[in-house]
């Protein structure tokens, strides 16, 4: 007896549902892709996440943080956009896309700006650097803000108005839409509306560094969070972070773009502080350009093909780096290009050597070959690793050369 039409239409509709519902669980598990510290990376669906492992595949690889580099998220859209707005830079580099509202008892008081939905918070007045009230439409004028705001010594809170004008003391007061400025005896009120940037005496940042395990973490925004990992949980969709500075967050998961794992197996060659380093100029008497720490040599955010590295070294040819590894790696790796501020000049050989062993070469670096992914390098048992960064065709020009990512993997408990 065959199925009458309401019948066939009611099963129909059940699998229709239940099929439904499947991609409902599928799209409900982001797939991420992670880098551990064995040198290996994968891809799947995100199976559960805590402040101490990470489950991901249909196999259930399970990792402890410790032994994670990178963690990237591949929801559909999940794409790193351009920092807009106004922004607030902290001492240990974070950066957040959030607008500044007031200073109340010693704290800045602040919005997200692409997350409206997300409450207010308040930050540290000793943890922040500086802020921008009016973020500068040009990538080249927002990078040369950051730069000014972590290059400055001046002992002394700095305003810089829209007009131009530039005005330095103490900050006193800023609420109900005015901010007030003390110096030489006297105090100065302006409008806030006339504000474009804010800088804090660099001298009165505190910051400690954490010694634990901790989460560098990207939000979709633009935004870059340090969160202590054993103080963050994740509820559901939801982190709940804690950020360094003591402040704390409910950020959702489809907000992260990606997360670095600091203080874990992996290392960071832009946290450690060189045995050796050494630049030579094209001709005498030219300009010198130091080894820069997760910047490019011209104080700028390490970019690459695109993409923006927080961690990292910024070099010029010529110029060489060395580390001390005492035996306690496994493993380097690094991917390598010239900045994307070279706007196409540029060409530079880089090579990378351990114990004297040049183990890879590029030998026609530029922009028009795009970013090379070094290979995972052994170094098991090193006791030197050097990265060198030599003149090309065209001489020194524009030879902004950047190393993303650049990490050491930290040899495992059970080996020798």
């Amino acid at each position: 007896m065959k199925p009458r039409l309401g019948v066939r239409r009611l099963i129909a509709a059940l699998l229709f549902g239940l099929w439904s519902m499947s991609l409902a669980l599928v799209a409900s598990e982001p797939r991420v892709t992670v880098f551990d510290a064995d040198g290996r990376e994968t891809s799947g669906s995100l199976q559960a996440i805590s402040h101490e492992a990470v489950r991901i595949g249909e196999q259930t690889v399970g990792l402890n943080w410790s032994d994670v580099v990178w963690l990237r998220f591949e929801h559909v859209g999940n794409v790193l956009h351009e920092p807009r707005g106004s922004a607030i830079w902290l001492a240990n580099g974070d950066r957040l896309i959030a607008r500044g509202m007031a200073v109340d008892d010693e704290q800045l008081r602040a919005a997200w700006r692409e997350f409206p939905e997300w409450p207010e918070f308040a930050l540290p007045l000793e943890s922040v650097r500086g802020l921008s009230l009016s973020l500068p439409h040009s990538r080249e004028r927002r990078d040369e803000l950051a730069a000014w705001l972590f290059d400055r010594k001046e002992q002394r809170d700095e305003l810089r108005l829209l007009n131009g004008d530039v005005s330095s003391g103490e900050v006193a007061r800023w609420r109900d839409g005015t901010i007030s400025l003390k110096s030489a005896g006297r105090e100065v009120t302006l409008p806030i509306a006339d504000v474009r940037d804010i800088a804090f005496n660099p001298e009165l940042l505190t910051l400690p560094e954490p010694k634990e395990l901790c989460w560098l973490v990207s939000l979709r925004d633009g935004s870059r969070v340090t969160l202590l990992a054993s103080k963050s949980r994740v509820a559901g969709t939801t982190l709940k972070a804690a950020h360094v500075s003591g402040v704390e967050w409910d950020i959702p998961l489809d907000a992260i773009f990606e997360m670095r794992v600091l203080r874990g197996r992996g290392v960071y060659l832009s946290d450690l502080v060189p045995i050796e380093s050494r630049h030579t100029p094209f001709l005498l008497g030219s300009r010198e350009w130091p080894l820069q720490r997760d910047r490019s040599v011209a104080g700028q955010p390490l970019r690459l093909g695109g993409r923006e590295f927080p961690k990292g070294l910024g070099m010029h040819s010529r110029s060489t780096v060395t580390y001390d590894l005492a035996e306690k790696y496994r493993a380097f790796q690094a991917v390598v290009g010239l900045d994307d501020t070279t706007a196409g000049a540029g060409t530079a050989v880089c090579v990378v050597e351990v114990d004297g062993r040049r183990v890879f070469e590029e030998t026609e670096l530029s922009r028009q070959k795009g970013v090379r992914r070094l290979p995972v390098i052994d170094v098991r048992g090193a006791k030197r690793l050097t990265l060198v960064v030599d003149f090309g065709e065209l001489g020194d020009s524009q030879d902004h050369v950047d190393w993303g990512d650049a990490v050491l993997l930290r040899t495992g408990g059970n080996e020798k």
